[in-house]
Order: structure tokens, then C-alpha cells, then sequence
């Protein structure tokens, strides 16, 4: 997983009464800067998100946001969009999964 210090910034406001869950996102993640920034969603702070997903060349960007005006599309550029439901239904998901519950 990959956060942007700006996906940081708004994690840390989203979530400023539960520091112990942003400390766990933070041990988990990894920190990327995008050099671009974007204005092709209309709801302008999940650009920020698109922006990591680009920078960092992720395959997917997981989100439940896919209404009008958030993630609309099922791509953008090579990083496709899923719910999360979706992404655990990706065959190459469930392969790891099953190689990671076997161990």
C-alpha cells in the first residue's frame, strides 16, 4: 500500500481521534511524492489519491468512492479501479491469498 504525505495530511484530519489506527497506516505503507499533480476527478481531493496510484506504478487503486464525480472510471492510464469486494474476486488476488493462508 502507498500514501502520498497529502493522502497523509488527510488521513490525519479524517481520523485526528484515532491516532493509533494512523500510526498503523503508517507502519504499513509506503511513502511516495508525486511530482504531478492532477485535475481529472472532479471531486478534487481523489486526485491526490491518483496521483500516488501513478507515481508509485500501482496495478490498483482499491476505493469504495466509484460514484459520479469520484472514481468513475474503471481506469486511468495503466492503474484500474476496484471496489474491494472486486479486487478479492481478481483471480492473481486469490492466488496470493491462498499462498499466503497456506503458509
Amino acid at each position: 500500500m502507498w500514501v502520498s504525505p497529502a493522502m497523509f495530511d488527510e488521513y490525519d484530519d479524517v481520523l485526528q481521534e484515532r491516532p493509533d489506527l494512523l500510526a498503523e497506516i503508517t507502519e504499513v505503507c509506503r511513502f511516495c511524492h508525486p511530482l504531478t499533480e492532477l485535475n481529472v476527478i472532479r471531486h478534487e481531493p481523489d486526485n491526490r489519491f491518483l496521483e500516488c496510484a501513478l507515481s508509485a506504478e500501482v496495478d490498483f487503486l482499491v476505493t469504495v468512492n466509484t460514484a459520479r464525480g469520484h472514481f468513475d472510471r474503471k481506469s486511468y492510464e495503466d492503474v484500474r479501479v476496484v471496489t474491494p469486494g472486486e479486487f478479492l474476486k481478481l483471480k492473481e488476488i486469490r492466488t496470493l491469498l491462498n499462498k499466503i493462508a497456506g503458509d
